[in-house]
């Protein structure tokens, strides 16, 4: 009951948090699953659960997709992602906290100093690079998003044609990491009811997060999420090394 109970109120936390500043589930959830499962089982909770998100905003903007722009990143992050999940298995528990924790901590930096300032031009080596860094993100710790997100910045016309690409990009990408994980035994039968319990509280924190939105600021949320993240990271830094 107790890891139920963190498995939503993760979700729940990072729904409302995805509807205020348009990202940021997948990190906040995969902030507090480490806590209760291992970093294989982890990621692969997280994937099932986020999907839904990804999988509703692609919805929406469905009509800006520009499907030109997608087919070699996914191919890339495919490859990169399924050999990351793979090495997974053979990395111990306190390598890959020590890893996910430095990986929070780089990731909260890049927001607080280079987010909004850093690009990337519309190139075939970033869109090799960033499908690949992708892959590697999101195969070993389940957050692919911010080097992602990064080239369709860069390559996206207007807002709209960038939300659509961008998650019709993970939608096809996280069917296959789920299926990869599963194929690796990282998610099983028995992690149904939290997956279940994750996508009921996501949608729920969705509908929270849209309706307070306005009545808080964008800029405080995101530092709260990214001190967090810094918490979080070091937390994960200090078991991993205390593991090994």
């Amino acid at each position: 009951m107790d890891k139920l109970l963190i498995v939503a109120a993760a979700s729940l936390a990072g729904g409302v948090v995805q509807s205020v500043t348009g990202f940021g589930a997948a990190i906040l959830i995969m902030i507090f699953m480490p806590l209760i499962f291992s970093m294989t089982a982890a990621p692969a909770i997280s994937d099932v659960i986020t999907m839904t998100i990804a999988f509703a905003m692609f919805w929406r903007y469905r009509t800006s997709v520009s499907l030109r722009k997608m087919p070699l990143a996914i191919l890339v992050y495919l490859i990169v992602s399924t050999c990351a999940i793979h090495q997974s298995a053979f990395l111990n528990t306190g390598i890959l906290k020590l890893l996910f924790g430095i990986f929070l901590v780089i990731l909260a930096a890049y927001f607080l100093l280079f987010s909004g300032k850093a690009a990337v031009k519309d190139s075939l080596f970033m869109n090799v690079f960033c499908g690949g860094l992708g892959g590697v993100c999101g195969g070993l710790f389940g957050i692919a998003g911010p080097p992602v997100s990064l080239y369709y910045l860069a390559v996206s016309k207007n807002k709209e044609e960038y939300l659509g690409t961008m998650n019709a990009f993970f939608s096809i990408t996280v069917i296959f990491n789920v299926i990869s994980r599963i194929r690796s035994g990282f998610l099983n039968v028995g992690q149904i009811p939290y997956a279940v319990c994750g996508i009921a509280a996501i949608q729920i924190g969705c509908v929270i997060g849209s309706r307070i939105s306005g009545r808080i600021e964008m800029e405080t949320m995101k530092k709260c999420v990214y001190a967090l993240m810094i918490f979080a990271g070091i937390v994960s830094i200090i078991q991993g090394v205390s593991c090994m």
